[in-house]
């Protein structure tokens, strides 16, 4: 058994483990609740600099979604109760939690550098040379990954496994995530409201908030093990 397969099958046995205890026993916290409760207050209390900070913790989370988008989106549309005029700038916001979303993300290329013994050689050096092969595609993807709510950990991480340069990941990485960041926090402008709403009319518990929780978690899980067991020395030689 290839060593990714073994790090697919623990991670289904912890999710599925996570997901039947949530079920079975009453009052199980819920991971993403309580991180999105923590950042949201902590970007409250700090402002500017707590969009990065939120920012730049939800980017080093490695392989467990962290609400730093939503809090992106709160900052940007929110509202003084006085004088309804809008505390943040959406563009300040942006820029601020796109730096920090770039500055986490690097947690992903500092995993995967040091951990790129977890996979095997001749997949690391196959990889790499496809990376070769296509000097302009990859920073590119890059900046399209950083640019979407697409995980950037399902590239990010191999390519530092293969050695891939850091500044080569990280200038892509911070133009994306800019402009991503500074769009949602305009968009909390005209949408706020209208979230706000729907939020406290619908549960925030039960089962169906478990499933999204573990089915988001599961859905980064298995892009990265996809990406890993590419043949890439197979398309290498399909290209030459």
């Amino acid at each position: 058994m290839k060593k990714s397969d073994l790090l697919l099958g623990v991670s289904l046995i912890l999710l599925a483990g996570y997901l039947a205890l949530s079920i079975l026993v009453d009052g199980v916290a819920s991971i993403a609740a309580i991180t999105y409760d923590f950042s949201l207050n902590l970007s409250l209390l700090l402002g500017y600099p707590g969009a990065f900070v939120v920012s730049l913790i939800g980017n080093a989370t490695i392989l467990v979604p962290f609400p730093y988008v939503a809090v992106a989106f709160i900052l940007g549309g929110l509202t003084d109760t006085i004088t309804s005029e809008f505390v943040f700038n959406p563009v300040a916001v942006g820029i601020l939690s796109g730096i920090g979303a770039t500055i986490g993300e690097m947690t992903g290329y500092v995993v995967g550098y040091a951990g790129g013994r977890l996979i095997d050689e001749e997949q690391r050096s196959s990889f790499s040379r496809y990376v070769e092969k296509h000097p302009r595609a990859t920073p590119l993807v890059l900046w399209f990954l950083a640019a979407t709510p697409i995980p950037d950990d399902v590239l990010i991480v191999p390519l530092a496994a293969s050695r891939y340069p850091w500044w080569k990941v990280l200038v892509p990485q911070l133009v994306g995530k800019t402009m991503f960041l500074s769009a949602i926090a305009l968009s909390g402008r005209f949408g706020l409201a209208l979230v706000e709403s729907l939020v406290l009319s619908a549960s925030s518990g039960g089962i169906v908030s478990r499933l999204i929780e573990v089915s988001a978690i599961l859905l980064v899980v298995l892009s990265v093990y996809a990406l890993v067991r590419v043949d890439w020395a197979r398309l290498s030689r399909q290209e030459t």
